[in-house]
């Protein structure tokens, strides 16, 4: 196995890719820090303007307790200051990114990781689906190309590529939740997290993603499975007379590997685009968590969620190119 690793990559081509990888992480993680305190305003003033508008805790020294809040969590100190103890915090093993402004003392990384198996859970869910879907449509079209099927699907796909995934959210929470009231609109699960009541709370966001993502997997293997139909391979499987379904086999495994390079590739952009369908369902994954600490200006929590959102994109697309060679003999990243 080492053996033939030999063939598919370089050590200079392995050293050059993980040195872009992490030039690309450092300016992220250079702008995770910088976007969130460049918003107008930060936790204290956000803390302070309540306790002004709280008229039961009149009796409160509120100019005192935004001074304390500053000091307390270091946003009295200059920008080189707090961004030095950032630094510190992301090279940390594991990751330390202090206590969350709005959840004190609970970890920012805690509050995060929670977070993450639900955002985890939903991803790897529908991209299976879809991707599984996406395989076996994209084979019928390419199969049926130049037929009534092909004609009116395929211009269908690229319509529903177009619509913003929030929006078709919300018209699923306003016909199955609202209308129908047959499905939970928002959450995770009801009053305790059984697997019915996961599943149950899941529909509806799921089936948001397979729709937004099912297009692009179909529309990748037709034209994948078109160059295999048009190529000598099928003619000569055509000749051999081989069963229809052995034959369409034979054209998956061939039309595949676009496919799951562009799986990968969607992965990563998906782990960041999940946050919007994640909030519009209130569903308690990272991109809700990252709305909250947004409107509350809670940047540990921020800083954690876009540590973690960058580490995850950059994985899946260094897993896409490294996955290439492996999956396709005809490739190498040998000089």
């Amino acid at each position: 196995m080492l053996e033939s690793l030999k063939y598919k990559y370089t050590k200079r081509y392995l050293i050059r890719r993980m040195l872009n990888a992490f030039l690309v992480f450092f300016i992220v993680l250079l702008l995770d820090f910088l976007i969130p305190r460049l918003m107008p305003g930060n936790f204290a003033m956000i803390y302070y303007a309540s306790l002004l508008q709280d008229t039961t805790g009149s009796g409160v020294n509120a100019t005192a307790v935004f001074y304390q809040i500053e000091k307390q969590f270091g946003l009295n100190q200059p920008i080189y200051a707090q961004f030095y103890v950032y630094l510190h915090q992301v090279f940390s093993l594991p990751p330390n990114f202090g206590p969350s402004f709005e959840y004190f003392p609970y970890p920012a990384w805690s509050v995060v990781m929670g977070a993450l198996k639900w955002t985890l859970l939903l991803l790897g869910t529908s991209q299976a689906i879809s991707w599984t879907l996406g395989v076996g449509m994209g084979v019928l079209l390419a199969v049926n190309k130049g037929r009534i099927l092909d004609k009116v699907v395929e211009p269908l796909l690229l319509f529903i590529l177009s619509i913003p995934p929030f929006w078709f959210g919300l018209v699923l929470i306003l016909v199955f939740a609202i209308e129908l009231r047959l499905l939970p609109p928002v959450g995770a699960y009801s009053l305790h997290p059984t697997l019915g009541s996961i599943l149950t709370h899941m529909i509806l966001p799921m089936v948001t993603i397979i729709v937004a993502t099912l297009p692009s997997h179909a529309i990748v293997i037709r034209n994948s499975a078109l160059e295999v139909l048009s190529s000598d391979f099928a003619l000569a499987m055509r000749a051999q007379g081989l069963r229809r379904t052995t034959f369409l086999i034979k054209v998956v495994k061939n039309s595949i590997l676009p496919s799951l390079t562009q799986l990968f590739l969607s992965l990563g952009y998906l782990f960041g685009g999940i946050y919007v369908v994640e909030y519009t369902f209130s569903y308690p994954g990272v991109g809700t968590v990252i709305a909250s600490a947004i409107f509350s200006r809670d940047y540990p929590v921020l800083e954690a969620g876009l540590f973690i959102t960058t580490l995850a994109i950059i994985a899946f697309n260094i897993a896409a190119d490294l996955l290439y060679p492996l999956l396709d003999p005809r490739i190498s990243y040998v000089d």
